[in-house]
C-alpha cells in the first residue's frame, strides 16, 4: 500500500511538473500581443531548385494584390522570424516567406552548396515559382537574407530588372566578415577572428553528436544567442524563440554557411541595386553585422536610405518591429509608383 501511495504521489507530482513546464513553454512562445510566435500559416508551396533542393514556402495571400513581398531570413533562422512583419503587413500585398536551404522545413542539399551564391539562385527560383506572374516584387532580407538578395542581384540581373521594385537590406553585410569581433574588445576581440573558425571546424567534426543532444545544445547556445543577436532589454521569449530556431538548424548547415561568410564579398553586386528603391537598416547595438557594414552598403548604392535603430541588436525585426514595419511601408510607398508600367 505504501509503495502504491508513493507511486501515485510521484505520478501526480510528475503531472503537475508537466503542466507547469507546458505553461512555461506556452508563455515563452507568445509574443507581445499574445499571439504564438511562429504560429502563422498560409498557403504551403514547395519550390524545387535546379540542384534538387526542396524549399518550404508559405504564401500569405492578399485579396487584390498590387505587389508581392518576398522575405529572406538570416543564418540559422527560418521563415517564422518575420512574425511581426507578417502581422503588420498582412492584406497589403502577397507575402512570400520561405526557408533557406538547410533551414526550417527546407532540405539542405550538398555541403558544398552552402554558399551565398547558391542562395541567390534559390531566391530566383522562389520568385519564379511562388510569386504570381506580373506582380512587381519587393525583396526583404535580414542578415544572410540580405546577402542572398545581393547575390540574386549580381547573378540574375535580368530578373532583377524585370521583377524587382524595391529592396530592404536589414542587419547585413556585403563583405569583410572574416575580421568580425562580435562586439568584443581588447585581446579577446583580437582573438575572435582567429578562434571562431577553429571552434566551428571542431563543431563540424562532431556534428552528429551535437545534433543529437538538443537539450544540451539549447542550454549552451542560449547565452550566445542573447549576446550576439540582441541589444539591451531584449524580451526573454524573443531570445528563446531565436535560440530554438538556431538549435533546430543542422550543425553542418550552420558551419557550411559560416565558412562561406568568411569569403563573402558582394561589393560589386551592389551596383545592380542602384536602379531600385533601397532601404538599408541596422541596429546601433548590432554585434553580428555592426553599423559599419550598413554604412558601406548605403554609400555604394545610389539613392539608398540608411536607417539606424537606436539600442537595437541584430534581430531588429523582433526587437523593434514597429520601426521596421514603418520603414518597410515607406519603402513600398516609394518603390511601387516608380515601378508602375507606362500606360
Amino acid at each position: 500500500m505504501g509503495a502504491r501511495r508513493t507511486a501515485t504521489r510521484a505520478a501526480i507530482a510528475g503531472l503537475a511538473v508537466g503542466v507547469v513546464l507546458g505553461t512555461a513553454r506556452r508563455r515563452r512562445a507568445r509574443g507581445r500581443d499574445g499571439s504564438v510566435l511562429g504560429g502563422h500559416r498560409g498557403r504551403a508551396v514547395t519550390v524545387t531548385t535546379d540542384d534538387g533542393v526542396h524549399l518550404a514556402v508559405d504564401v500569405e495571400e492578399a485579396e487584390s494584390p498590387e505587389f508581392a513581398v518576398v522575405f529572406a531570413h538570416g543564418w540559422v533562422m527560418n521563415r517564422h522570424c518575420w512574425h511581426f512583419q507578417r502581422e503588420a503587413l498582412k492584406g497589403r500585398a502577397t507575402l512570400v516567406f520561405y526557408d533557406q536551404r538547410g533551414h526550417g522545413g527546407s532540405s539542405a542539399g550538398a555541403f558544398d552548396a552552402c554558399t551565398v551564391d547558391r542562395l541567390g539562385d534559390d531566391l530566383a527560383a522562389v520568385i519564379e515559382q511562388a510569386v504570381p506572374e506580373g506582380l512587381p516584387v519587393v525583396l526583404v532580407g535580414h542578415s544572410m537574407g540580405g546577402m542572398t538578395i545581393m547575390a540574386f542581384a549580381g547573378r540574375h540581373p535580368e530578373a532583377m530588372a524585370a521583377r524587382v521594385a524595391g529592396v530592404a537590406l536589414l542587419s547585413t553585410s556585403s563583405g569583410g566578415l572574416r575580421d568580425s569581433r562580435f562586439g568584443l574588445w581588447g585581446p579577446i576581440g583580437r582573438l575572435a577572428p582567429v578562434v571562431t573558425p577553429v571552434v566551428f571546424d571542431r563543431m563540424l567534426a562532431r556534428a552528429s553528436l551535437i545534433d543529437r543532444n538538443t537539450a544540451v545544445r539549447t542550454r549552451t547556445n542560449l547565452p550566445v544567442t542573447r549576446y550576439v543577436a540582441f541589444g539591451p532589454g531584449a524580451r526573454r521569449e524573443h531570445v528563446r524563440f531565436v535560440n530554438d530556431m538556431a538549435v533546430a538548424t543542422p550543425t553542418e548547415v550552420m558551419v557550411g554557411f559560416f565558412n562561406d561568410f568568411l569569403v563573402h564579398d558582394k561589393s560589386t553586386a551592389l551596383a545592380a541595386l542602384g536602379s531600385v528603391e533601397t532601404l538599408v537598416m541596422v541596429g546601433s547595438r548590432d554585434r553580428m553585422t555592426p553599423r559599419a557594414h550598413s554604412d558601406r552598403i548605403a554609400a555604394a548604392v545610389p539613392g539608398a536610405r540608411l536607417r539606424v535603430v537606436p539600442g537595437a541588436g541584430h534581430m531588429i525585426g523582433l526587437e523593434r518591429p514597429e520601426a521596421v514595419n514603418r520603414a518597410l511601408c515607406d519603402l513600398f510607398d516609394r518603390a511601387l509608383p516608380k515601378h508602375a508600367p507606362a500606360e
